[in-house]
């Protein structure tokens, strides 16, 4: 068995028996941003579940970009239940885009207007945030990356029509766990969300054959990082995430 496969093997084992990993076993560690990608590709095709969103994130350092995708078990409308048995518990405030188009992974290069023209709707978004690693925040970058960029799962508030970027511009956002209520207002990552999302089009040639052919798709849901950090919840936590102009998004924790 070949390392990608061995270390996707144990962030799968590691999240199915709620367990945490120290380190990826017999040196299958990622050692490059290709490997990390090729560890999340191959959870992915292992796992065989469809492709439902991705998030994305600028780039840092070496980096170009960080994202990673979400498959349809893992997206859940507002309000939802996530069990207990999550360790960590993190909460990201974040805003999301639909597709109403498909964006094929093409010679092309995808611009901005590109995006701007593709995109059908636009939601507030709950990203809930665990590690498969023994630690937070996970000291090494890549294995966070090839560990799909720590997500569990999105969940999407009330779809709101996208017609003019005017409708994202001087958003603030509030996070309320359980009695305590904090203001988003770290803005969308890297700072343009629709460019970020046009970089993660353009990315798609660098995956795996499967997601080269598969592309960006009419119906995927793209979030676009945190206004808010990482906060935590506790043990039956309620969570509520909202944007006045786009509504909320509700989550909670539940034995």
């Amino acid at each position: 068995m070949d390392r990608i496969s061995i270390a996707a093997d144990a962030l799968i084992d590691a999240e199915n028996a709620n367990t945490v990993l120290k380190e990826f076993p017999n040196l299958s560690a990622p050692k490059s941003i290709e490997e990390a990608f090729l560890i999340q590709d191959a959870v992915l095709k292992k796992r065989g579940r469809e492709i439902a969103a991705w998030k994305v994130g600028p780039g840092s350092g070496e980096m170009t970009i960080t994202c990673a995708p979400i498959t349809v078990d893992r997206v859940f409308k507002s309000p939802a239940k996530l069990p207990n048995s999550n360790r960590l518990k993190g909460i990201e405030c974040e805003i999301a885009f639909r597709l109403g188009n498909d964006l094929p992974n093409m010679e092309m290069t995808y611009s901005r207007d590109d995006i701007k023209n593709s995109i059908k709707t636009v939601t507030v978004a709950i990203e809930a945030v665990e590690t498969r690693f023994d630690s937070w925040p996970v000291a090494n970058p890549l294995w966070a990356l090839a560990d799909n960029q720590s997500n569990q799962a999105l969940i999407i508030g009330d779809e709101i029509e996208f017609f003019d970027e005017q409708q994202i511009k001087g958003l603030e956002g509030h996070l309320v766990i359980d009695q305590k209520e904090m203001v988003a207002d770290a803005g969308f990552p890297g700072g343009d969300p629709l460019s970020l999302i046009a970089e993660l089009a353009n990315h798609m040639s660098n995956r795996s054959s499967y997601i080269q052919a598969r592309g960006l798709r009419s119906g995927d849901i793209i979030t676009t990082g945190s206004w808010n950090g990482v906060d935590f919840a506790t043990q039956n936590s309620l969570i509520k995430a909202y944007f006045n102009e786009l509504g909320p998004a509700i989550l909670e924790f539940n034995s």
